[in-house]
């Protein structure tokens, strides 16, 4: 037997591009965290919060004009992503809180809850937002 493994180069575009948009967003929502957390000596989740809502409106614009190039719609595809986005933060500040019970250090945790809750934002964006 043979299968065709080819890969379809617009999913591929678009999950190599919301890695882009994504990182950069995650750049902006870690920077931001560092900078309130560290730097403002802010609550650890309320830092979050507002890093995170920031990430979150950026990940927004970029994808929708520069990736999936989505004009219509606009109210549900930006509420849809935000719930989206208000997961991600729920999910990342269980991370944190499960984190803190274990003693990791808060920027450790923090860098690593990107990455679940980048994967988790992908696949629903990308089957519910800009379908």
């Amino acid at each position: 037997m043979s299968y065709d493994m080819r890969i379809d180069k617009q999913f591929l575009r678009e999950v190599v591009l919301y890695g882009i948009i994504g990182f950069n967003s995650a750049l902006l929502d870690f920077l931001l965290f560092t900078l309130l957390f560290k730097g403002l000596v802010i609550n650890k989740y309320i830092a979050n919060g507002i890093s995170i809502h920031a990430g979150i409106a950026m990940s927004f614009l970029l994808n929708r004009k520069y990736n999936f190039k989505k004009t219509d719609r606009i109210l549900f595809r930006a509420i849809s992503f935000y719930l989206t986005g208000l997961f991600g933060l729920a999910l990342s500040q269980g991370i944190l809180w499960i984190g803190g019970i274990f003693l990791f250090p808060v920027i450790v945790v923090k860098f690593v809850s990107i990455f679940i809750v980048a994967a988790f934002q992908f696949t629903q964006n990308k089957l519910i937002v800009f379908k």
